[in-house]
This record gives structure tokens, sequence and C-alpha cells, in this order.
């Protein structure tokens, strides 16, 4: 049951930083993240941001696309490829990034920076093996499709991630599982 606590405490701990970033600076925790990334680095490229912030780079282009509607990044086109975009914040993306919370990135990426690469190497083989059982228990534990199911009773790893596509889980659980904590 501690580790379970513990899993809370770090939701709620990512949960409470993206509540201030968007009380402060009228953006997600994401979108300062990246408006932050590109600061850091003008000119950059989309591609590059997606590699900087570990997502994939349709997730980077409707973060800029945000970013760019907010008038907190500009766009501007390579001279010598017009296929190429560069980014750079924008003077009222500048004041955004100044007035924010610490740390930009978001409180998981900042408090994942500060440990050390032994820990960091262990957190991860461990929550490998944490993800393979959730996926296995999501397949295995996906009601009949007329079930209803009590939510107390609903394991976490369907309240924590969305149930699979297809996976015939019921409606409701399947509501439940894409609810935020």
């Amino acid at each position: 049951m501690d580790v379970l606590k513990q899993f809370r405490a770090v939701f709620s701990a990512v949960k409470q930083h993206f509540q201030q970033v968007e009380a402060i600076c009228q953006v997600s925790g994401a979108q300062l993240w990246a408006l932050a990334v590109v600061a850091r680095r003008p000119g950059l490229r989309v591609s590059e941001l997606a590699r900087a912030m570990a997502v994939h780079q349709s997730t980077a282009s409707n973060l800029i696309d945000r970013l760019v509607d907010l008038k907190l990044i500009e766009k501007t086109r390579s001279r010598h490829d017009q296929r190429v975009v560069h980014l750079t914040p924008t003077p009222e993306g500048v004041k955004r990034i100044e007035k924010a919370p610490q740390p930009l990135e978001g409180a998981l990426p900042g408090a994942l920076g500060k440990l050390s690469p032994e820990d960091l190497n262990q957190l991860h083989t461990l929550l490998k093996h944490l993800l393979v059982i959730l996926k296995a228990d999501r397949i295995r534990l996906a009601p009949p499709e007329n079930e209803t199911r009590d939510a107390a009773l609903i394991p976490l790893a369907e309240l924590v991630a969305p149930t699979l596509p297809g996976g015939g889980g019921s409606g409701k659980s399947q509501r439940l599982a894409g609810a935020k904590e």
C-alpha cells in the first residue's frame, strides 16, 4: 500500500504543478515545456522539438500550432529549403516563460532529471515490468460487454490507463479509464 500511496503522491504533485502552470501562464504544462525548449534553442525544427520532449512529431506539431495561435511562438520557413520550418519564441512567449513556475518541463521530467543514472535505470526497469503487468491485466480483466462494475472494484490499471482499442470493455469502464485522477 505504501507504493500505491507514493504513486498517488506523484500524480498529485504533477497535477498541482500543471494547475499552477495553467493558472499563471494560461497554457498547459506541455505547451509551456515546448515553449521553454524553443526559447532555449531558437530556430529549432518541429522534429528536434519532438525529440527533445520525447513525443511523436505530430504531438509536437499540435503543441506548436496552439502556441502559434496564442502568438507565443513564430514559425519561419528556411530560405534554403521551404519545407523546413524554424521556431522562435515571441516576446510574449518569453514573458510567459519568465513568470512560469519551475521546472519549466514539468514536475515529473524535472524530478527524473535529478535522479542518478543508476536510480533512473532501476526505476526504468521496474516501471517496464509494471507496465507489462498492467497491459496483461487490462486484457484479462476486461468485463463482458453488458457487465457493469462498481468503480471501487475496478483495478487501478483500468483507472490510470485507457482500455485497449477494440478491447471489449463496457462503456462505463471506458469512461472511468479515460477520466482524470
